[in-house]
């Protein structure tokens, strides 16, 4: 009688333990999402290395049209310590949940600061990247997020954004989910330090004496666009600043000089 006890408790260990391994072995596979934004260093940037097929798992892409960043900036370049608005869109059929992560690196360095300017993405990976929220999750298929950025004395020459963009479709798996990177380069604005007798423009910078003449107020702000020097002054020397890159800027020019 016991021995016929222990069969049938041994036989119902033995199927209930091939219930729960089919179970696992046929239960679908859903997304590792991470709807409350990247956890960080997912741009598939040169510095960051990863994207986000790291959490989600999917299919790797780069179609042309399907993800892409463009800026405000101007052709001839960005000046250190203007700001200028980031805009990153991503564009696929038949999903109905987007997610991103966006970086600005220059060389081996992160480049500028980034500002969130709504409620639908926030600050990453110690401030040097912006991400989704949950706010700023659902689309049909286009979803655009923008953001602010400010080049800084880290910004010097040029400067490559980067990103990694997640496309599901929520159908609870990962059959139809898409995961696109994309990247923009932009340059630093560069103007020749030259002279310039022609007081009809807003000002001009002698190099040789390392002067200002100017008809308007100039401001001259440093390299990490801290302003340290307004003059409304005929002729105005900035020799006492210490060497380095500074920008002159009145109300309708900009230009970058070099004190050495």
């Amino acid at each position: 009688m016991n021995n016929n006890n222990n069969n049938n408790m041994k036989k119902s260990l033995l199927l209930f333990s091939i219930t729960i391994a089919l179970s696992i072995f046929f239960y679908p596979t859903t997304s590792n999402s991470n709807g409350t934004g990247s956890p960080g260093a997912r741009t598939n940037s040169p510095i960051d290395g990863g994207n986000c097929t790291g959490c989600h798992s999917g299919t790797l892409n780069s179609g042309v049209g399907a993800a892409s960043i463009t800026s405000d900036i101007p052709v001839n370049g960005y000046v250190i310590g203007n700001t200028y608005t980031i805009t990153i869109t991503g564009v696929k059929a038949n999903c109905i949940k987007f997610g991103f992560e966006l970086t600005a690196e220059n060389g081996n360095s992160k480049s500028g600061d980034f500002m969130i300017t709504d409620n639908t993405t926030k600050l990453v990976n110690a401030n040097n990247a912006v991400t989704h929220k949950s706010s700023g999750t659902a689309g049909n298929t286009t979803k655009n997020w923008t953001m602010d950025w400010t080049p800084t004395s880290n910004s010097n020459g040029n400067t490559t954004f980067y990103a990694s963009l997640m496309f599901a479709n929520g159908n609870g798996n990962y059959n139809g989910d898409n995961v696109f990177t994309t990247s923009h380069s932009v340059n630093e604005e560069i103007i020749n330090a030259i002279s310039d007798n022609n007081l009809q423009t807003p000002f001009t910078y002698n190099s040789v004496t390392k002067t200002v003449e100017t008809t308007h107020t100039i401001l001259v702000y440093n390299i990490s666009g801290k302003l340290v020097l307004t003059t409304k002054e005929k002729v105005t020397s900035i020799s006492h600043l210490k060497n380095g890159i500074y920008i002159l800027k009145s109300e309708n020019k900009t230009q970058k000089i070099i004190l050495n």
